[in-house]
């Protein structure tokens, strides 16, 4: 993955009724898509990507879409939204000037995830810290589950968050997958002191 991405990333809250079907059942496309580091799935709905995780078999990215949307119809086609996000991974934010992520989650959950987006690229952020910056300073705990529940890798930064006592934490698709993307945002970022290294420089 390239570390940089430029355009502007809006969050589109998926509401209970698109979720559940209700009056008109949720359509979602998917496609796989060949990007640095391999493939990845992404998914859409008609208002933005939903989904985009590890396309190695794996990680059974087709059962992962359908089990966390059971609701919609599922369907294996390309839309202009994968290509975006495919050369947002491959750091052609200037072919992309906005990219709309549909996402299902709590009220809670979306606070965590749009703050993911404000990391910036280089530096990395704690737990503790994103609880305190969206008001629920005593919930560093959900703030990880809510991380670890991002549906959408590397665009939605999760990677960047560590624990205040400095080790990595977990990550959903793997430790090492969290070490290579700061490794790779380390050496694209030049630091002041002109040393490229991805130790923590807290947000």
């Amino acid at each position: 993955m390239n570390a940089t991405i430029h355009c502007r990333v809006k969050v589109e809250p998926m509401t209970h009724e698109e979720f559940m079907g209700a009056g008109k059942r949720l359509t979602i496309h998917y496609s796989f898509q060949t990007v640095p580091g391999g493939r990845v799935l992404v998914a859409s709905t008609a208002k933005g990507i939903c989904l985009l995780m590890p396309g190695a078999m794996k990680w059974l990215p087709v059962e992962t879409l359908k089990r966390h949307f059971p609701h919609a119809q599922i369907r294996h086609r390309a839309v202009a939204a994968h290509r975006k996000a495919a050369w947002l991974l491959k750091g052609r934010s200037d072919k992309v000037d906005e990219l709309c992520l549909h996402l299902h989650g709590t009220p809670f959950q979306l606070d965590v995830w749009r703050d993911l987006l404000q990391i910036p690229v280089g530096k990395v952020t704690t737990y503790l810290s994103i609880a305190q910056r969206i008001g629920r300073p005593k919930s560093a705990r959900p703030v990880g589950q809510a991380v670890s529940a991002n549906p959408i890798m590397y665009i939605v930064p999760c990677h960047r968050v560590v624990c205040s006592n400095g080790k990595l934490g977990g990550y959903r698709w793997d430790v090492s997958r969290k070490v290579k993307f700061l490794n790779q945002e380390a050496i694209s970022t030049p630091k002041e002191d002109g040393v490229f290294s991805w130790e923590p420089t807290l947000f």
